[in-house]
């Protein structure tokens, strides 16, 4: 008996965001059709939208799908970790994440596109950023519950650490900065970071 593949349906949809995110980041969003999706996914452009309504929705799913490939935010993280311990394994993921190759081309497709396109950086917030912001704020609530931290507003927390974080290891990948080349280490970098955030936020 003949091992089952993966289903037709699944199969044409993900030529499909392969093709979409290969042609969005390589050419613009607004330069890229959903004709030439079809064509070079190697399917009709009716099978596009049965699957996506419009391309700003394609765009968006192709976001969403490196997210969850990623994994930032995932159940995988033990939320039960002190936070000297969690934050620099969440900090690990984020940025060993965003400094690959296919999500610096999509981080610098947003930025070339969103502001004659909103919907563009719209999607990458929604599906990007928000979730990992917001799974960074429930651990703050969490270890400040269990009295580890003093955290009031948990969602600004998040979004001040991510920001310490990303402003030097994230935006070095972004201009093409080999690792040799920055002035200190990227985990020097990290850890220092990690000890301003604790002190800011430290049990009194």
């Amino acid at each position: 008996m003949a091992a089952r593949g993966r289903p037709k349906s699944d199969e044409k949809r993900r030529q499909i965001l392969d093709a979409a995110a290969e042609l969005f980041t390589g050419q613009g969003y607004e330069r890229t059709s959903l004709e030439q999706v079809a064509v070079e996914a190697g399917v009709s452009k009716q099978t596009i939208y049965n699957n996506f309504p419009s391309k700003e929705a394609l765009l968006r799913t192709c976001i969403l799908r490196r997210c969850e490939e990623a994994n930032i935010a995932g159940e995988d993280l033990d939320f039960s970790l002190p936070p000297e311990q969690f934050l620099p394994l969440f900090a690990e993921r984020f940025i060993s994440t965003l400094t690959e190759a296919q999500p610096v081309a999509m981080y610098r497709l947003v930025m070339a596109e969103s502001e004659r396109h909103p919907e563009v950086g719209e999607a990458f917030y929604e599906s990007g950023p928000k979730p990992v912001v917001t799974a960074l704020a429930d651990y703050f609530e969490r270890a400040t519950a269990r009295g580890e931290l003093a955290v009031d507003e948990p969602m600004m927390a998040a979004t001040q650490y991510l920001f310490m974080i990303k402003g030097f290891t994230v935006d070095m990948a972004l201009v093409g900065i080999a690792e040799e080349a920055r002035p200190f280490p990227t985990d020097r970098y990290v850890q220092h970071c990690t000890d301003l955030f604790l002190r800011a936020n430290a049990v009194a």
